[in-house]
């Protein structure tokens, strides 16, 4: 193991770590695009564990509530956020059981849509403005029990 490959993938990990979170597969990613072997990956890697820099747990929940509250996300595209990072399914599945016990994705649907559509009233809207709400609560990721709840159609 070459002592300058080595001090040379800390450098690119700790840099990556300075300006947010990563999870372990980015940090990974990272290192493999820049030509670090396998074995000072997994040293490097193990070291920042030890210390407490890379944590795919704190990651998760930290980003999982980042873009429920910033971009008022559903949980749907929460957890297919959480995966493209490269975390677990079985972590994903906890990060957002744990969002649901503590946040309501309905309550969370309704804010937007007083804000984005006061207007809108379902029962007098037609069938096209119906599917436009409806196609703006699927892309940010709300489940349809939660759009058939707020909107009531």
């Amino acid at each position: 193991m070459d002592e300058e490959e080595l001090k040379k993938a800390e450098r690119i990990a700790l840099k990556m770590l300075v300006f947010r979170d990563r999870s372990e597969q980015e940090v990974r990613q990272k290192l493999v695009r820049e030509g670090i072997s396998a074995s000072v990956i997994e040293k490097i890697v193990t070291k920042l564990f030890d210390y407490g820099y890379l944590d795919d747990q704190k990651f998760a929940q930290q980003l999982a509530l980042s873009l429920l509250k910033s971009k008022q996300w559903g949980f749907i595209k929460i957890g297919a956020t959480l995966k493209a990072r490269g975390l677990s399914s079985e972590l994903v599945k906890k990060t957002i059981y744990k969002l649901k016990e503590n946040y309501s994705e309905e309550e969370t649907a309704r804010r937007i849509m007083k804000r984005r559509f006061p207007h809108f009233k379902p029962q007098g809207a037609s069938l096209k403005e119906k599917q436009r709400v409806v196609q703006f609560f699927q892309r940010r990721g709300f489940s349809w029990e939660t759009i058939y709840r707020v909107l009531m159609i």
